[in-house]
């Protein structure tokens, strides 16, 4: 077997038991739950490749315990997850060659498709736009009577953001002042620039773009 892939299925299978190890942990010592250097310690497993065996735990476990931190409310670990497991998709999928890729600078610099550039820049203005509208109408929501039966839940936005709306988001953060003490989405969408800024490399050099 692959010596990749065996780190791959290792790095999973230590990542769902940690997992497993840490909510019962947490529920044994509640105060664990709250300590901040756990929680950094457990951000590194889907970091590390880990990303498929934290969401596995996290839909296993969400819900067991009521107030533990592993439920579908703590958006920050969803989307870790989720980026990781992104970022790690596209190093699999090149390094078990269902893309074929060329890095060089020359590949990189190798003409782009403007027709697909085209479509991919309507797609990134009206995704922005409709980004920047939710941002927005939320802010609006919270200032004037705070009816959260018609606020947008922090998962559909940062959803938005992640899915090319980041920039949008960003500009309505800043312009209305909206989420701008919760860290995920202050970290969360440059992260997500950034995450958009290489798949579109990452498309590029696969001659996808």
């Amino acid at each position: 077997m692959d010596p990749f892939l065996k780190y791959l299925i290792a790095v999973n299978v230590v990542t769902f038991f940690a997992f497993v190890i840490d909510f019962l942990l947490c529920m044994w010592k509640p105060e664990i739950d709250d300590m901040t250097a756990n929680s950094l310690i457990m951000d590194v497993f889907p970091i590390a490749g880990g990303a498929v065996g934290m969401l596995l735990a996290m839909f296993i476990l969400t819900g067991l315990a009521r107030g533990h931190r592993m439920n579908k409310d703590n958006i920050a670990w969803w989307f870790l997850a989720i980026v990781c497991l992104i970022v790690w998709g596209f190093v699999v999928a090149a390094r078990f060659g269902f893309v074929q890729l060329d890095a060089s600078i020359g590949g990189i610099l190798a003409g782009w498709n403007l027709d697909r550039l085209k479509i991919l820049g309507i797609y990134l203005g009206v995704i922005n736009a409709i980004t920047f509208a939710a941002f927005t109408w939320d802010k609006f929501v919270a200032a004037n009577g705070n009816d959260w039966a018609k606020r947008i839940p922090e998962a559909y936005l940062l959803a938005l953001s992640l899915i090319g709306g980041s920039v949008g988001g960003l500009l309505a953060m800043n312009l209305v002042r909206h989420k701008t003490k919760k860290w995920y989405f202050v970290w969360g969408l440059p992260v997500f620039i950034a995450l958009n800024i290489g798949t579109l490399l990452y498309a590029h050099v696969c001659a996808l773009i």
